[in-house]
C-alpha cells in the first residue's frame, strides 16, 4: 500500500520514502509483504510536512509492533488440509559440494505412528516424491531418510504440521565428514546422544541473520561463520543456520529468538546417533 503526498516541496523520491515509511508505521506492514495479508491498495490523503515528521517520530520510537519479516508472528495455524499433500525434494550429500544421493530412502511418517504414509527411492538426480493422506487436517509428521549406511540416517521435520504442498531437500552427511564438522565447531559428539540441525528463516522463508536458538532438554549450541560450524559465533549467519549437539534421545523443544522476537516452538525426536533436522519460524 504506496501513497505519494503531492507536497511541491518534496521530490517525488523523498515523498516516496516518506509515504512508504507512514504507511509501515499506520499500517505496521510493509507494502512489500501486503500480498500475503490481503491488503486493498488505497491512496492516502497529503499530510503536512510537520504532521509527517511527527509521525515519522512516533514510528521510530514505536517497539510494539513486529520487525519486518516477522509479520506473521503469532498467527494461528491452518485446521484443515486437501487429502493429500505432496512432498518433494532432493536428497544431497557433502556439505562443502552438494551432489545427489541415488536409491536412498525416503518414508513419512505421522508423529507416534510407525507406519509410513508413504514412501519413494530417490532417482539419479536425487529426486523424491511423496503423496501424504492427511484425512483433511494438517500432518504432524516427519521424514525418514537412509541409504544403506553410507550416510548418516536422518530425520527431517517441517517448522509446522503439513497442510500443503512443500518441498523438503535433505543434506546427508557420512561419518567421517560429521566427525571433522564436529571438530570445527569444538564438540565432541557423545555416543547415544542426538544432534539437531536447524535454520532459522522469517515469515518470507528467508534465513535470518543475528538468531539465538535453544532447547528443551538442553544441548551444546553452535553456529555457522563463513559457511561452516564455528566454536565461537554466538548467534546464525546470514544462512540461519544453528546446531544442537549432544542432546539426550527423545522428544526435543526448540525455540529461536530474532530481532527481539521469540519464534513459534516445535517438538522434534532426536535419535541415538542420527541426525535431526529441522526450521525454526515465526
Amino acid at each position: 500500500m504506496i501513497a505519494i503526498a503531492n507536497t511541491p516541496s518534496l521530490k517525488a523520491s523523498t515523498r516516496l520514502g516518506l509515504s512508504v515509511m507512514l504507511q509501515r508505521c499506520v499500517s505496521g506492514v510493509d507494502s512489500a509483504h501486503t500480498q500475503q495479508v490481503g491488503f486493498m491498495h488505497r491512496a492516502t490523503r497529503t499530510l503536512p510536512i510537520a504532521l509527517v515528521a511527527t509521525v515519522l517520530a512516533a514510528c521510530g520510537s514505536d517497539s510494539n509492533g513486529p520487525a519486518p519479516g516477522f509479520e506473521c508472528l503469532g498467527q494461528a495455524l491452518p485446521t484443515t488440509a486437501p487429502t493429500v499433500v505432496n512432498v518433494t525434494g532432493m536428497v544431497t550429500a557433502n556439505v562443502l559440494s552438494p551432489s545427489p544421493v541415488p536409491h536412498a530412502f525416503v518414508y513419512g511418517f505421522r508423529t507416534g505412528d510407525t507406519t509410513h504414509l508413504a514412501g519413494d527411492t530417490t532417482n539419479t538426480p536425487g529426486q523424491y516424491s511423496l503423496a501424504i493422506p492427511t484425512d483433511g487436517t494438517p500432518v504432524n509428521g516427519y521424514l525418514a531418510i537412509s541409504d544403506s549406511g553410507h550416510h548418516i540416517d536422518t530425520y527431517a521435520y517441517p517448522a509446522v504440521p503439513l497442510a500443503a504442498d512443500v518441498t523438503e531437500n535433505v543434506l546427508m552427511v557420512s561419518s567421517n565428514e560429521f566427525s571433522l564438522l564436529a571438530g570445527a565447531a569444538g564438540i565432541n559428539p557423545v555416543a547415544g546422544d542426538g544432534f539437531i540441525g536447524v535454520v532459522v528463516r522469517n515469515c518470507q522463508g528467508t534465513s535470518v541473520a543475528g538468531a539465538t536458538v535453544t532447547s528443551m532438554p538442553t544441548g551444546t549450541v553452535r553456529y555457522n561463520a563463513g559457511g561452516l560450524p564455528s566454536s565461537t559465533a554466538t548467534s546464525t549467519a546470514a544462512d540461519g543456520v544453528a546446531y544442537i549437539a549432544n542432546v539426550g534421545p527423545g522428544n526435543v523443544t526448540v525455540q529461536a529468538t530474532a530481532s527481539g522476537h521469540t519464534l513459534r516452538q516445535h517438538t522434534v525426536n532426536a535419535r541415538a546417533n542420527a541426525i535431526t533436522l529441522t526450521e525454526i519460524q515465526p
